[in-house]
């Protein structure tokens, strides 16, 4: 079997050695000696890179050799862990637990396991008894974090990412992860003064750069963002993220040139050049540029000759330019590739909408929300839709269902109450009208606001009353 050598960029040349050993000989029907802590290795490499028929062969092979070594049982456990059968993962770990109860290894592992059915805090008691013996803390620390998330005590999850991060400053997963973390918590800016701190001691973190630059970015602080991303290129120019990001923070200022010369200049580096295209000709169609737009999406064809996506998106350019010759036969192409796909679902639902052919837009429509990867943006897309099409009966049907995911959500209670407004149905409307976007509504529905009844029971929006010179 041909190994791919990037695998082992994390591995130092004994380790890779190993696995080629192993490859070459045990995976080929042949024999050789390995001894424990060498088949840890190559179990470890396997688990690392995520590749499961050579991980089950290696486990295999090391039980046949030492069918009695605590280690490599608890390499089978964690491979049963990783195919989900935990309740036989945990038979051997509690086994193991009873022969040597001061084991930290096997602490750690009865972490792992009871992390992978949810006990969030069984598995911080075993992970903080493995942190004992020193080994590994910034993973342990990284994992107890992790439990904390998922217990939604972000306070406790931030301090344990940071234990972490000062221990193992390397740890990508757990730069990331933290970032996550604080934006969830709706803590940015103590993630900034953090990643600020952390990067003064390890100037070299491509990762930390690229997480601060996002948290600028979350506040809006796109000028800031744009200087942590280039500091990141600076360090790791083919990170494709940091690319990606960096354009759309160049991009949030207007500077659509940047963005797209950052984004071009990475292509050599892309190992979806498509994608890549794909992305450049949105920038020149959010631009209202559909002729640089068209030049990029036939790129991003030219590459992929099967990118739905692009064709769909092509689609709706010449549409909006009104070249339906153009736009009716890239939309059916793409949905010959990717019938069930939500975007290009939604591109067709656009094209025929823009046409004035109601029905088969409707139709798009519904078989978009109807997939299981439908974005929130599409749904929003469809309630547009409906709303524009006077289609108020199934608008509301559609936007109660969503505000029962959603409740009190803004955009789907402005909808709710403009549709139920025009069928005359005043009750409903009200019930929704505390929990609505009063500069929306004046948009899609201005004359609620003189309604003698409903009107007094719109939130009060001050911008609204000095743009528009409304009285609410």
């Amino acid at each position: 079997m041909k190994q791919n050598n990037n695998n082992f960029n994390d591995f130092d040349e004994e380790d890779r050695q190993l696995v080629l050993d192993f490859e070459n000989t045990v995976m080929q029907g042949g024999m050789q000696f390995f001894d424990v802590d060498e088949l840890e290795v190559i179990i470890d490499y396997y688990f690392e890179v995520n590749d499961m028929k050579p991980l089950e062969k290696a486990v295999e092979y090391a039980e046949q050799l030492y069918p009695d070594s605590s280690t490599i049982r608890l390499r089978r456990a964690h491979l049963l862990i990783a195919q989900q059968q935990y309740d036989a993962a945990l038979d051997i770990i509690q086994q193991l637990r009873r022969q040597e109860p001061d084991n930290t290894d096997v602490a750690y592992s009865l972490g792992v396991a009871y992390s992978a059915v949810g006990e969030s805090r069984k598995a911080i008691k075993y992970f903080l008894e493995a942190a004992d013996d020193g080994w590994m803390l910034g993973r342990v620390y990284s994992n107890i974090a992790e439990e904390y998330y998922n217990l939604r005590d972000f306070d406790e999850a931030i301090r344990y990412y940071h234990l972490a991060m000062d221990t193992d400053s390397y740890d990508a997963a757990t730069i990331y992860n933290y970032l996550d973390t604080c934006l969830q918590a709706q803590r940015a800016e103590g993630a900034i003064e953090y990643l600020k701190s952390f990067v003064g001691e390890h100037p070299y973190s491509c990762e930390a750069w690229h997480c601060l630059g996002t948290a600028y970015l979350s506040l809006g602080l796109s000028e800031q963002a744009i200087d942590a991303y280039e500091y990141a290129l600076a360090i790791d120019k083919r990170n494709m993220q940091v690319n990606i990001d960096l354009a759309a923070a160049q991009e949030s200022i207007g500077a659509v040139g940047n963005a797209v010369t950052t984004l071009l200049r990475a292509i050599d580096y892309a190992d979806n050049k498509a994608a890549l295209y794909r992305m450049v000709a949105f920038i020149y169609m959010r631009a209202n540029n559909s002729d640089m737009a068209i030049i990029y999406f036939r790129k991003a064809i030219e590459e992929d000759a099967e990118d739905a996506e692009s064709y769909a998106a092509l689609a709706v350019v010449y549409a909006v330019i009104d070249d339906f010759s153009n736009a009716i036969p890239n939309i059916k192409k793409a949905l010959r590739l990717a019938p069930e796909n939500p975007d290009v679902l939604c591109s067709a639902g656009v094209i025929y909408d823009t046409m004035g052919n109601l029905e088969a837009a409707e139709d798009y429509y519904e078989r978009m929300v109807d997939c299981e990867t439908c974005s929130e943006e599409q749904c929003q897309h469809y309630v547009q839709f409906l709303y524009n099409a006077k289609n108020f009966e199934t608008l509301i049907d559609f936007a109660v269902e969503s505000l029962e995911i959603y409740p009190q959500h803004p955009f789907y209670s402005t909808y709710l109450v403009a549709a139920s407004f025009y069928t005359n149905r005043y009750n409903r409307a009200s019930r929704s009208l505390p929990y609505v976007s009063p500069s929306l509504l004046h948009e899609i529905c201005p004359e609620i606001f003189s309604h003698p009844r409903l009107a007094p029971l719109i939130p009060d929006d001050h911008s609204l009353n000095e743009d528009n010179n409304l009285t609410l």
